[in-house]
């Protein structure tokens, strides 16, 4: 009992620091579990419960993420990039495996932690810069839960490797029955669930039997525990019976993962050199790898630039269900606690850098090596012209009012379709990233009467606020919070694509009658 109440304050103090640091706790949580480990006050036998027990209550609750619905029109582009991810990382990390000197079962299951994403650190990112509901934060969700449930249909091919091809395929197809089963219960036994249920207290009773029964059918019929889990949550993933059980089982699920990952990090040797050398290099392997592979194939999916590097960015990481994944192989004993310690560095490593390479920084380097970064077709150097920035569906409405009225104007969008259409009117345009210096530069802010914004996250326009500091800068925004950002930078903030249009004619008259009169005055 006295490791359990160490782990539980080790636990606190952990999720304290990751909340005062705004960063992914689950790497303080695995540092603080191997400080009391090697200080001796922590028994690992009197782990193996938290162990199991965490382990279970996060399956079953990342298995109730994965609900069709939730992509939305983005299915297709997100089947596309979470399978060829995969695949990619999945065969890099298992040719670097081999070459670091790994054997042949090690490798697979290396390559298998690998290839899942964090589905933690994304949404907490995503949620923390409000773009869990844009079309590229919706296309990142769709692939971290179908990574989760590649990596689950994975692991019995990859547990019973060592068995032969006839044991892997056994417990293959037998997991397959499962998921059916799971296909069955999302179909049938949710909506049953609220249709008997008095109150919200029974849904969730009758969700946790389900989770046990999952268990014991998975045992009687020789499947993982860690995949019954979470096909039993993926039969609780349909809408609204997700958000019942869900809100329920927070507090629950939010105490079981600080548990099992404090007690995951009490069982991690300390990395050697060749530990810490080994994760550097997958570290590495998974970042350059994942970044350009997403952001290909999300631009070859109708996503602009920016938005698919930022989908690759975000992507760059492994996942919890790596250190589950490693975490079964060592208790079959079929990979050693060295290498259980290496995919924990590497896990660690990855979530403790993600926040800092999505930043808008690196964001805008990455794009510096975007073979189509920067399209400029500009025949003369405009003055006292109307820059938009960005002509989507807010955009275009605008645009086509300027020209109308005989306003000079220059588009900077980075989508090739919108480009290729305005340069079929014959309107001067720029593809590119909004947010790059040179590009703001060609589009010639500096000289503009009026600069309009429709750059998605208003924030993102501190540069263009900088540049254009005598300039009436007018900035889309969604929100009063963000409003008032825009107004203490110097810009002025519209709320609406409509309003945008009556605001900027508004401003752009009054801007003209002063320069008019400031001209009368001179002569």
């Amino acid at each position: 009992m006295e490791s359990i109440a160490t782990l539980l304050a080790g636990a606190v103090l952990a999720l304290g620091a990751a909340q005062w640091l705004k960063a992914s706790p689950i790497p303080f949580l695995l540092l603080t579990g191997m400080a009391l480990s090697n200080a001796g006050l922590l028994d690992s036998v009197e782990l193996q419960g938290p162990l199991t027990l965490g382990a279970t209550f996060l399956l079953f609750v990342g298995g109730m993420e994965l609900d069709p619905g939730r992509f939305g029109r983005y299915r297709g582009a997100a089947i596309r990039v979470a399978v060829t991810q995969f695949v990619s990382v999945g065969i890099g990390g298992f040719a670097v495996a081999l070459l670091l000197g790994f054997n042949t079962v090690t490798s697979l299951y290396l390559a298998l932690a690998l290839t899942a994403s964090s589905t933690l650190v994304a949404v907490r990112l995503l949620q923390r810069r409000k773009q869990l509901f844009e079309p590229f934060g919706r296309l990142v969700l769709g692939v971290l839960l179908l990574q989760d449930l590649m990596v689950i249909l994975m692991i019995p091919l990859v547990t019973r490797a060592a068995e032969g091809f006839r044991a892997a395929f056994t417990e293959l197809l037998a997991t397959l029955l499962l998921t059916a089963l799971a296909v069955a219960c999302l179909r049938w036994v949710g909506p049953w669930l609220l249709r008997v249920a008095e109150d919200e207290e029974i849904v969730l009773l009758l969700a946790l039997a389900l989770l046990f029964t999952f268990l014991g059918f998975a045992q009687l019929i020789g499947v993982s525990l860690i995949s019954a889990a979470f096909l039993a949550g993926v039969g609780l993933s349909g809408f609204p019976v997700r958000g019942i059980v869900r809100g329920q089982l927070n507090s629950i699920s939010d105490f079981f993962n600080a548990i099992f990952f404090t007690a995951l990090g009490g069982i991690i040797l300390l990395p050697g050199l060749r530990e810490l050398g080994s994760a550097l290099v997958f570290s590495l392997m998974v970042i350059l790898l994942t970044t350009p592979v997403v952001a290909f194939l999300a631009e070859r999916s109708g996503f602009s630039a920016r938005p698919a590097v930022e989908s690759g960015l975000l992507l760059s990481q492994t996942s919890e269900l790596s250190l589950v994944v490693v975490l079964e192989g060592m208790i079959l004993m079929q990979i050693t606690p060295d290498v259980f310690t290496t995919v924990a560095v590497i896990t660690a490593l990855t979530m403790l850098l993600t926040p800092l390479i999505v930043s808008a920084r690196v964001t805008r380097w990455v794009l510096r090596f975007h073979p189509l970064r920067r399209d400029t077709v500009i025949e003369r150097q405009p003055a006292d012209h109307v820059v938009l920035l960005g002509c989507g569906e807010a955009g275009m409405p605008l645009l086509e009012t300027l020209l109308s009225s005989g306003h000079d104007v220059v588009v900077v969008d980075d989508d090739p379709g919108v480009i290729a259409r305005l340069r079929e009117g014959g309107v001067p345009s720029i593809r590119g990233d909004a947010l790059d210096p040179e590009v703001l530069q060609d589009a010639a802010v500096s000289r503009a009467s009026i600069v309009s914004s429709t750059v998605r996250r208003p924030r993102d326009n501190r540069l263009i606020l900088g540049l254009a500091r005598e300039i009436p800068v007018l900035v889309r925004v969604f929100d009063d919070e963000d409003a008032e950002w825009v107004s203490l930078h110097g810009g002025t903030p519209i709320l609406s694509s409509e309003a945008a249009a009556n605001a900027f004619f508004v401003w752009f008259d009054g801007v003209k009658t002063q320069a008019q009169a400031g001209s009368q005055a001179q002569v």
